[in-house]
């Protein structure tokens, strides 16, 4: 038997869920709902493991999206989320995908626009960490933490768009995906490794016990990239800006997905807007884990350079 909602707090919202999300924020008792995830049937036949992950965008009665051996989702409207959990699947594992694409396409539904990556809080600035999968964002977020600043995300940066043209980013919740030697590496004080959730998984989550809970201005979006003799940035010119922002969002990521035209418009006015707001560029930075003491100093001292 599932649980009683609970009540969660994550990108700027109240999450209602039946299903145990134990990475996020407990939420003030009595607190309003923005979004649920409710355990219910969904009314069709879920796929097997030889079928592999779903996503169906033309199901009328909602997007429905299913990983086999974890759940399935119909995503009802902007509000509600149903979940069918696998009879065999462990209740931890249906976290993965809620707080992966689930959640993602939901935040872009919402109107916020979503970058897969890790952010940090620099003495009051924010620096976001692009890149692709084993770029190592998590291990140099670490890095900041371990040097007494604050996580802002890992994994999904949702950024929220004011009707001035400033935007903040929404903070997530406290919590980096390391993999052992990354963890023996960059020890973060106060992060509790939890057990691999499952077996085969690369990563083992680190609870941390604290984060920055309010939203935050996005100053600099950076692409990582490994190797080089000492740290550096290199400024975009604006169309590189550009093409790197959205080449690391979320929606391009559903590429069969039928966007419209205002979709795939206002997309685009974001990736813009955000070149306007933030510098944007690539981060180099040495190969050794043991220098990267040196890319916080290094970008410490950008940001306090660039006032």
């Amino acid at each position: 038997m599932l649980n009683q909602p609970q009540l969660y707090d994550a990108f700027g919202l109240t999450i209602a869920s039946e299903i145990p999300l134990h990475e996020l924020r407990t939420a003030s008792a009595g607190a309003k709902p923005d979004l649920s995830f409710v355990n219910r049937n969904l009314g069709r036949d879920l796929p097997t493991s030889e079928q592999g992950v779903l996503m169906d965008y033309d199901d009328p009665a909602g997007v429905f999206m299913a990983w086999p051996g974890v759940a399935a989702f119909r995503l009802v409207d902007k509000n509600t989320v149903w979940v069918e959990k696998y009879d065999e699947a462990p209740l931890s594992f249906v976290a993965f995908p809620i707080l992966g694409p689930v959640m993602a396409w939901m935040l872009n539904w919402r109107g916020l626009f979503v970058l897969h990556a890790s952010a940090i809080d620099v003495d009051g600035k924010t620096v976001a960490l692009m890149g692709d999968k084993l770029a190592g964002k998590s291990t140099t977020a670490a890095a900041f933490l371990r040097a007494g600043y604050g996580l802002v995300t890992d994994d999904l940066l949702a950024i929220e768009f004011s009707k001035n043209g400033s935007a903040q980013c929404l903070p997530a919740f406290p919590q980096l995906k390391l993999d052992k030697n990354s963890s023996a590496k960059v020890q973060v004080e106060g992060a509790e490794e939890l057990p691999l959730v499952f077996d085969g998984f690369l990563k083992h989550q680190h609870k941390l016990d604290g984060m920055i809970t309010h939203p935050v201005p996005i100053d600099y979006l950076c692409t990582l990239e490994r190797g080089g003799a000492a740290p550096d940035f290199r400024n975009f010119g604006t169309p590189q800006a550009i093409e790197a922002i959205s080449r690391f969002s979320y929606l391009p990521r559903f590429g069969n997905a039928p966007w419209t035209k205002q979709d795939r418009a206002r997309h685009f006015q974001n990736c813009v807007q955000l070149s306007g707001i933030a510098k944007v560029g690539s981060l180099h930075i040495p190969d050794d884990l043991d220098r990267l003491d040196e890319t916080v100093r290094f970008v410490a001292s950008m940001l306090e350079s660039s006032g």
